[in-house]
């Protein structure tokens, strides 16, 4: 009776084993799937052609000598445990390779001292050999369990742990039944049963139902993965962002409905397989974009977010912001860049409007809310552009502690400038100290500048503090810096580089912190060519350089001037003028003004003393051409004074040393005639 029993299970587990064997190797042998189906598949297959094998079943003939077939049929099982191992190692990410070659080394030992069994032998020693692989066979499937759980998949190991606890079982039994077969049998009333081959059949089936789930949870993922993606296909069929997929090659693999539309296309054919920066970037922007592209490819890191200008088919420029994410292939290789963008052209056009307009704005209201309102500024009077951006640029650089060099021709103003940027500046508790370069003696400016100690030179009666030490914390003005004595600028760039210097005969290095705002009316990079200057001290000065508009370029500046120095001058002298004729307003505009607003001045000036009533009237003179100009007698100061030097140099006859010398007549040191002379330009030979 009982082995009619086993003999029906032995049935109903082949036809289980088949049906898993082979739907394991389908699933084993579908791409994209694991090995440990295929493993467990051909495993069930050899349970199966074990099972089916004659003699058929569990029960068979366990005394010597034994036939072919059971010999092949024990052939199966000998396979199945042997490559057990190699099952696990799969399952579970276990790897011991030294206990698995012995159990298989072992299993190849037993099954040949299986087959020289003979007739004689009582207690088979095969019978004992073989418990050796099978017990290894358990303790490394126990070991792949542990590891299993404790580092791969706790639950799946202990779907693992549940089988091999089972297969400990089973072999305990198989091994007490080896040792003591004879009373077993007796007890159990039947004889040639090795209990150990129900092993198969119970791990089939623990293992099948493991398997088969992670095969469920397999389809459900792929299910739910369709799902995503379909999903993710209506996304981006009606998201209004431009998304591209560039492969590594810089080829478009993908773009999305919005994409195409944008760039100008009918269908994806159109784009698909195009090289995006020579197809899409502008030709100057390409090179750079590429050199980025290949970058973040190979280094693996996303690149930064990036506004480009892009251009679609018909070469229209579009802003775009872009925001890139890499994507890696099956076998984690970074192969693509997918950029999402965002179309920024309207934005952009809209804010430089708005940007416009309000620089527009700027322009008309800095006279009214910066300039008139200043008490330093009120002496700067203008609306033109050219005035405003000379402001601006002198309000830019107050506040720092930047060297100025202040450029412009004679009368524009820069002593003003000068005045307005020390009192914006934060040095405007300390003294504004000025030093006009040109009207000091080429042997006093040294000791104006830097001081004297006593009995340092003749004349040198007592100790004297420079310009500079009385502008420590402060500003120095160095007007007309073009005529600096050429033997003093080194001494002069050493102050600019290092604050520090010495007086004339001291020994003590003197240690200032003084701001240097320094003008000319002169090409300073011509006075560098020329060897008139120094090129070290020239940059050391063009720090930040503003140049003053001249009266000329700024035309619509003078009906504004007229008004404010005839309001002036009017009160001044205590005149009732309040008016000017439109007549003589378009002259004063139309005038070129070579000695600019210093020549205006002196112009308004005049007239109001020589006019009457409360009109202003200027008085005209026609040139060579027989246009009005205004006289020109107080054109400017320097050819005043040129003029005054030269007449009495005539009346002396050119006499500078001396009583009823030109030196004495004019009151100045012989020295200093003689260097005014040279840098007015006055020589006896050409008069």
């Amino acid at each position: 009776m009982m082995e009619t029993v086993l003999y029906i299970i032995a049935l109903i587990t082949a036809g289980v084993a088949l049906a898993t064997g082979l739907n394991s190797l389908s699933i084993g042998l579908s791409k994209g799937s694991e090995k440990v189906s295929l493993i467990f598949g051909v495993h069930c297959l050899i349970l199966f052609a074990f099972l089916v094998f004659p003699p058929t079943g569990f029960i068979f003939n366990d005394k010597p000598p034994y036939p072919v077939t059971l010999d092949i049929k024990r052939a199966f099982i000998w396979i199945y445990y042997g490559s057990f191992p190699i099952f696990l190692q799969y399952y579970s990410g276990y790897r011991n390779n030294v206990l698995k070659w012995i159990i298989f080394i072992t299993s190849l030992i037993t099954y040949p001292v299986y087959l020289s069994t003979t007739a004689s032998d009582i207690n088979p020693v095969w019978r004992l050999l073989v418990l050796i692989p099978l017990g290894l066979v358990g303790v490394y499937g126990i070991l792949s369990a542990r590891y299993q759980i404790k580092e791969v998949n706790k639950e799946e190991g202990r779907w693992l742990q549940l089988a091999m606890y089972l297969y400990m079982v089973l072999f305990l039994m198989a091994a007490a039944f080896n040792i003591g077969g004879a009373h077993l049998e007796k007890l159990l009333g039947f004889r040639q049963f090795f209990s150990f081959h129900f092993n198969p059949l119970a791990f089939m089936l623990i293992m099948s139902i493991r398997l088969r789930k992670d095969t469920f949870n397999k389809y459900r993922l792929e299910k739910l993965l369709r799902m995503q993606n379909s999903r993710w296909e209506q996304l981006m069929h009606n998201i209004q962002l431009i998304v591209v997929e560039v492969n590594k090659a810089g080829k478009i693999g993908y773009i999305n409905p919005y994409g195409m539309k944008f760039l100008g296309a009918k269908t994806d054919k159109d784009i698909v397989g195009l090289d995006w920066f020579d197809s899409f970037i502008k030709p100057e922007d390409r090179q750079r974009l590429r050199s980025l592209f290949e970058n973040a490819i190979r280094a693996t890191t996303e690149p930064d977010d990036i506004k480009i200008t892009v251009l679609d088919f018909d070469g229209t420029e579009h802003s775009i912001n872009w925001t890139s994410v890499l994507i890696p292939d099956e076998n984690g290789r970074v192969n693509a860049l997918m950029s999402i963008g965002v179309d920024t052209t309207q934005i952009d056009r809209a804010f430089k409007q708005v940007e416009d307009l309000k620089n527009e704005l700027a322009k008309e209201n800095v006279f009214l809310k910066e300039v008139i309102t200043d008490d330093m500024q009120s002496e700067i009077i203008g609306r033109s552009e050219a005035i405003i951006y000379a402001l601006q640029k002198a309000k830019q650089v107050a506040g720092t502690h930047a060297t100025v060099l202040l450029e412009g021709e004679t009368g524009v103003g820069k002593e003003l400038f000068a005045n307005l940027i020390h009192q914006l500046s934060e040095r405007n508790r300390k003294p504004l100290i000025k030093v006009n370069c040109a009207a000091l003696p080429d042997d006093l400016i040294e000791s104006e500048l830097f001081g004297h100690e006593k009995g340092s030179f003749t004349g040198a009666l007592q100790f004297r503090k420079g310009r500079f030490e009385l502008a420590d914390g402060g500003t120095i003005f160095l007007d007309e810096i073009s005529e600096m004595p050429f033997s003093l600028q080194a001494k002069l760039l050493r102050v600019l580089q290092a604050g520090e210097f010495e007086r004339i005969g001291g020994q003590q290095t003197i240690k200032v912190d003084v701001r240097v705002i320094s003008a000319t009316n002169r090409d300073l990079m011509g006075d560098v060519h020329r060897g008139r200057f120094r090129e070290d001290l020239y940059y050391r000065l063009n720090v930040y350089p503003i140049t003053i508009p001249s009266l000329r370029n700024r035309k619509s500046d003078i009906p504004l001037l007229v008004d404010h120095f005839i309001k002036k001058y009017a009160l001044e002298f205590r005149k009732d003028i309040r008016h000017i004729s439109k007549a003589d307003l378009g002259r004063l505009v139309e005038y070129d003004w070579p000695g600019n607003i210093r020549e205006l001045i002196n112009l308004i000036e005049r007239s109001v003393i020589s006019s009457s009533g409360d009109t202003l009237k200027i008085d005209w003179e026609k040139n060579h051409n027989g246009v009005q100009e205004p006289l020109k007698s107080v054109s400017s100061i320097r050819d005043l004074e040129r003029d005054h030097i030269l007449k009495v140099l005539k009346e002396v006859q050119w006499k500078i040393n001396g009583e009823n010398g030109a030196a004495e007549k004019l009151g100045l040191n012989p020295n200093t005639l003689r260097s005014r002379m040279k840098k007015l330009n006055i020589s006896r030979e050409e008069h």
